[in-house]
């Protein structure tokens, strides 16, 4: 069962993440620009003060313009440092994307080396993570790349609300979720935000 299921979430995987590759670049820009709107403007996020994010890569959900306005606003802002041999990932803040980052982990941008150790901050202190994902569902489920990084990372700061972006070739009905999957409590695109309010209650998130 567990076999058929990894091979089942790891199909979905291939089949979207072709899909996602599919989106000319200036679509995906138009896109993410939607999505950066509408999550910029939501109640939500605009009290949150520590926001951690993930530095886009490729095809995803672009990031770069939601980090520079976060850092003019004067938010901390803080980026994943990949650590693959433990498939986890450490968080380093940031005050100036083009200074401070630099291809890491399989070419994604991470803070620079010296920066890792001056700027690392305990996950237990963000109050919203933006997570990417190669398929989500409308139950909140997310299917990453595979190796749980973002997992483990959220099961380190369990305060945090967990706001997933995708753009709308990534949703499905439903995902085949596995039990240590962990839901997100937003998902945003550039045609909707969902959000399940329950989840950010038993968390102490609501309003």
């Amino acid at each position: 069962m567990v076999d058929a299921l990894s091979r089942e979430r790891g199909r979905m995987r291939k089949t979207i993440m072709a899909r996602r590759d599919l989106l000319p670049p200036a679509e995906r820009q138009a896109r993410s620009k939607r999505i950066a709107a509408s999550l910029l403007a939501h109640w939500l996020l605009i009290p949150k003060i520590i926001v951690f994010t993930y530095c886009h890569f490729r095809s995803e959900v672009q990031t770069f313009p939601m980090i520079d306005h976060w850092l003019a606003q004067g938010k901390t802002v803080c980026v994943p440092v990949s650590v693959p041999e433990e498939s986890d990932m450490m968080v380093v803040t940031i005050t100036d994307p083009a200074r401070d980052l630099a291809p890491g982990y399989m070419g994604i941008p991470e803070p620079l080396s010296h920066l890792v150790h001056s700027r690392r901050m305990e996950p237990a202190l963000i109050e919203a993570a933006v997570i990417p994902g190669t398929v989500f569902d409308r139950n909140g489920h997310r299917l990453g790349y595979g190796m749980g990084f973002y997992d483990r990372f959220l099961v380190r700061a369990p305060q945090a609300i967990r706001i997933g972006l995708a753009f709308s070739c990534q949703m499905v009905e439903c995902l085949p979720a596995q039990d240590h999957d962990i839901p997100m409590d937003m998902i945003v695109t550039e045609d909707e935000v969902m959000l399940w309010p329950g989840r950010l209650r038993a968390a102490g998130n609501g309003r």
